[in-house]
């Protein structure tokens, strides 16, 4: 499974999601994605344009997005409903055993930035 920079900004704002207290401006960014500044700005546009996720803000001039900001960033009923078919999740999983079961599909994508996401994620929730 190879995961397009749309694909891997979902899953990432759905793991972060997964926490009781989500911090998307400090953990959803372009450099901890692995991915080019606007490669990532794109991917949220698109992911805003087709409805996985709301409240996502674009500072643009013209077509060109200049800075994303993300603190508001939700994903949406849609999103989540793609990221469970995606990777197979059930829905009676707690966060925690989401993000155990992503990590296991990620692993297999070669997507290494995700094992620090992932890693860190169930740090925090492991403190709440």
């Amino acid at each position: 499974m190879e995961l397009t920079n749309k694909q891997k900004v979902l899953l990432a704002i759905y793991i972060e999601y997964q926490k009781d207290a989500p911090d998307m401006d400090k953990n959803i960014k372009s450099n901890i994605l692995g991915m080019p500044y606007n490669e990532f700005n794109i991917a949220l546009d698109k992911l805003e344009s087709e409805g996985l996720i709301k409240g996502t803000d674009f500072s643009r001039a013209g077509n060109r997005i200049f800075i994303s900001y993300v603190n508001n960033t939700k994903i949406t009923p849609d999103g989540e409903k793609y990221v469970r078919e995606k990777v197979g999740l059930s829905d009676i999983l707690t966060g925690k055993e989401k993000i155990k079961h992503i990590s296991k599909k990620i692993a297999s994508a070669g997507w290494e930035q995700a094992k620090d996401i992932i890693a860190r994620t169930l740090a925090e929730i492991n403190k709440q």
